[in-house]
C-alpha cells in the first residue's frame, strides 16, 4: 500500500492506531514534548494575541469564534480560556470555542480534561459544522499538520522519474516497496530540470496533500479573521539538501529518534 495510507492506519486507525490507543503519548510519560505540555504560557501567549484579533473583529458586528484543530488532551483550550477569562473577561462571554476532533474517544478524552470550561467549548466533526456560512474569528492548529499523513516520493536517476514508497512485507517485517506513479500523477513536476540532474538514485522526500487540503479547507471556511498553524516545517530548498537524501519523516519513541 501507499505509505500516506499505512501512516493513516498507524497513527489514526480506531482502537489500534498510536493517536487511538495510548491518551498519554506526549510529555514525560509519553514519546515527545510539544510547547502545550511544558507549561501555560504558549496557551496565555495565543490568548493574548487572539484577544487583541478579536477585539478589532468585535466591533463589526459579527458572532465570533475560536475553532482549534487537533486540540489533542485539551490542555490548550484550557490555557487559552482561562487567560480569556481572567483578562478578558467581557471577550470571553462573546466568543464561541470550538474543537475539530473527528476522533469520539480522543474527544471523550478532552471532555474529561477541560473541567469547568466544558460548557464553553463545542465539539465538532470537521470543518463542515463550524458555520452555514464562512466565519469570522480565530482557525488555529498548534502541532497538527506534520502528523497528516504523508506520501513519500523517490527519485529514480537513471529514468528520471518519481516514484512513490509503498509498504509491503517481507516474511514478518514491514519492507520498502517502489511504486509506479500514475500517468497523470506528477506531483513534483515544478522541481527545476538542473536540480533533477543532480539528485542522487532514490533520493527522497515527502508531500502531504492532505495537509494543503486541510489548509485551503480552513481559509475558506473563514470571511474575517487569521488563519494560523504552529508547526515544524522546513523551508522549499531545505527539502533538497544533501542532507535530505533518505527524507524527512521522522518519529519518536520516548524522546529519542525511532529508526524502524
Amino acid at each position: 500500500m501507499p505509505f500516506a495510507h499505512f501512516m493513516e492506519l498507524a497513527l489514526y486507525c480506531p482502537n489500534l492506531g498510536y493517536y487511538e490507543a495510548k491518551r498519554d503519548t506526549v510529555g514525560r510519560r509519553g514519546d515527545f514534548y510539544t510547547s502545550v505540555s511544558v507549561g501555560n504560557l504558549f496557551g496565555e501567549l495565543l490568548a493574548f494575541q487572539f484577544a487583541e484579533w478579536l477585539e478589532v473583529l468585535r466591533g463589526q458586528g459579527d458572532q465570533l469564534k475560536i475553532v482549534e484543530a487537533g486540540a489533542h488532551d485539551g490542555r490548550l483550550a484550557v490555557d487559552i480560556l482561562g487567560w480569556l477569562r481572567s483578562n478578558r473577561p467581557g471577550l470571553y462571554e462573546k466568543v464561541d470555542y470550538c474543537i475539530l476532533e473527528p476522533s469520539l474517544r480522543r474527544r471523550q478524552w478532552q471532555r474529561e480534561s477541560v473541567g469547568s470550561f466544558i460548557e464553553k467549548i463545542h465539539w465538532l466533526d470537521g470543518f463542515d459544522g463550524v458555520a452555514a456560512s464562512p466565519m469570522s474569528g480565530v482557525i488555529f492548529s498548534n502541532e497538527l499538520l506534520d502528523a497528516f499523513p504523508v506520501r513519500r516520493l523517490g527519485w529514480d536517476a537513471k529514468n528520471q522519474k518519481w516514484f512513490e514508497w509503498g509498504v509491503g512485507l517481507a516474511g514478518e517485517h514491514f519492507a520498502w516497496i517502489k511504486m509506479e506513479l500514475a500517468r497523470n500523477d506528477e506531483p513534483l513536476n515544478q522541481t527545476p530540470q538542473h536540480l533533477l540532474d543532480v539528485l542522487p538514485d532514490n533520493f527522497t522526500t515527502e508531500i502531504s496533500p492532505a495537509a494543503a487540503s486541510w489548509w485551503r479547507m480552513a481559509a475558506t471556511s473563514l470571511k474575517r479573521g487569521k488563519l494560523i498553524a504552529a508547526d515544524y516545517g522546513l523551508d522549499a530548498d531545505e527539502f533538497f539538501l544533501p542532507s535530505r537524501v533518505d527524507g524527512t519523516l521522522r518519529g519518536f519513541f520516548r524522546h529519542q529518534f525511532a529508526n524502524d
